[in-house]
């Protein structure tokens, strides 16, 4: 990995948060040069985000980060709700395994940092830059400008992942409507906690709400509510932090690993970027926590964004990359609509906010599915895009369950998950015969990307059946898979002069 700044690269990244290191991995490991800088002067070495989904553990794996990312991980076990009695309202387990990945790991914000930081390391056309603020850029028909600590660099993209206060959509006057919470939030986190249950724990005591959250190092997250009146400065003195505690465990004063107040937002911008430069991460939404997913929708916008910026890097139309927008922005604003529903139902604020929770639990004792479809987040969106870069979305002919838009399944196959053999780019499945012939002996070189051949045996399905039933719908036609792993097209071998057609057409005049 160089040190020096480059004066031009494919793509500019400006932030090395978990949002800009994974973008930029990506986009390493697709073989394209990027510079990542962030204005400060070397990591932060303290927790902060400490849960990561399955969609975002495969987004890091499909980096060929895989190994390092599980060694640092701590699958959760579910979460618990607990009423001010003392009474369980809910609980819910882990969930079935769909994506290759459990649904909810724990893991230590600095671990998982150095961890991407490590994977830029392969890379010599990969370059991070600490301590240099990016000040200033133009846009011109054939890329950008940028000035990165008083040095000229141009790039084919600009992905501007720095975070809440973003410069970059400062400058190009995009508004992030939206709200704060009414209470601001105490968050610590402690070393050498006697509970180490792989549980999410959330007590949800109207007279003040607290969280306990499982973590890697062997201590636990608290989460306290503050109260009208209550001030930060008074809420972190250690015998503040100590009386809240004092029901729940001993503190001394080197157990506090960090201790700090947030005020939890609910934001989303109005447009996420424009031409060749586009926003990510905190700087296009934030999401209030009680869902876990503000990390998570980073991780998610950098997928996308990355193999886009590649392509636009390769000589693709640049407008591939409103695409990003068109296809991202819809569920981001799910999860924090989502996020704002779990707290509102779990997290009651004051006795009326309470008793519609109680009564709402009550009436939903008669239907366990459902209550625990409520308690359980079973309710987050899944993973599919209704607009954006595909083909045939929508088609008469589509199978009911069709998973174009959807992302794919990751089912455990005979010799490995099915990830295993799509690679980091475009892929494409086929599952019966004649897919699988053609798929043989066809030259891909026309098309506008390298493509993985992936032949599946007609028996594939039997070692995770239930995985891979949404696959099974497609089994007579060839699945194109991008390289975030949702299914661009699914054509029959008859019809791959046509598809190919309208694929270089939305590459090269999108």
């Amino acid at each position: 990995m160089r040190q020096d700044i480059p004066k031009s690269v494919d793509v500019l990244i400006v932030g090395a948060g978990p949002t800009g290191l994974v973008a930029a991995n990506h986009i390493a490991f697709a073989g394209k040069s990027v510079l990542i800088v962030d204005r400060n002067p070397a990591p932060l070495n303290l927790p902060r985000a400490i849960s990561i989904d399955d969609e975002g553990c495969r987004t890091i794996a499909a980096a060929g980060l895989a190994d390092l990312l599980q060694a640092i991980l701590r699958p959760g076990a579910g979460s618990r709700y607990v009423d001010e009695r003392g009474g369980i309202v809910g609980e819910v387990g882990p969930g079935p395994v769909e994506y290759g990945w459990p649904r909810r790991n724990n893991f230590h914000q600095p671990e998982l940092e150095h961890v991407l930081r490590a994977g830029l390391e392969r890379f010599s056309h990969a370059t991070l830059i600490d301590g240099a603020d990016m000040t200033g850029f133009e846009q011109f028909p054939g890329g950008i400008t940028a000035m990165v600590a008083g040095t000229p660099v141009q790039a084919a993209v600009m992905i501007a992942a720095e975070g809440a206060r973003s410069q970059t959509r400062d400058a190009l006057g995009i508004d992030m409507p939206g709200e704060a919470y009414p209470q601001d939030w105490i968050v610590m986190d402690l070393h050498r906690d006697a509970d180490q249950e792989p549980v999410s724990k959330f007590f949800c005591d109207p007279a003040r709400p607290w969280v306990s959250i499982p973590t890697t190092f062997g201590g636990r997250r608290y989460e306290f509510m503050l109260l009208p009146g209550e001030t930060a400065d008074e809420m972190l003195k250690f015998d503040t932090l100590q009386r809240l505690l004092a029901p729940i465990r001993p503190l001394a004063p080197d157990d506090i690993m960090r201790a700090v107040v947030y005020r939890f937002e609910a934001r989303i911008a109005e447009r996420w970027g424009e031409g060749r430069v586009w926003l990510a991460g905190d700087a296009a939404h934030l999401t209030p926590p009680f869902a876990g997913q503000g990390m998570n929708s980073g991780i998610r916008d950098a997928h996308n964004l990355a193999w886009k910026a590649v392509l636009v890097a390769d000589g693709a139309d640049p407008a591939i990359l409103e695409s990003y927008q068109a296809e991202r922005r819809a569920p981001a604003k799910a999860m924090v609509q989502l996020a704002v529903a779990m707290g509102e139902v779990v997290m009651p604020v004051g006795q009326g906010k309470a008793l519609f929770r109680d009564a709402l639990m009550l009436g939903l004792e008669r239907f366990p599915d459902a209550r625990d479809y409520i308690i359980g987040m079973r309710f987050k969106p899944k993973p599919r895009y209704t607009d954006g870069l595909f083909i045939g979305m929508g088609a008469p002919d589509e199978p009911p369950a069709s998973l174009i838009g959807a992302m794919l399944p990751n089912p455990k196959l005979a010799d490995g998950w099915l990830d295993d053999q799509l690679g980091p780019g475009f892929a494409l499945i086929a599952q019966n015969a004649t897919c699988r012939k053609w798929l043989e002996q066809a030259d891909l070189s026309a098309w506008p990307a390298p493509i993985a051949r992936v032949s599946l045996p007609v028996d594939a399905w039997k070692t995770d059946p239930e995985t891979f039933r949404p696959i099974h719908a497609h089994r007579d036609a060839l699945m194109l898979v991008r390289p975030d792993r949702y299914v661009m097209t699914a054509f029959g071998p008859e019809a791959a002069g046509e598809v190919l057609g309208e694929i270089c057409k939305a590459f090269t005049n999108a």
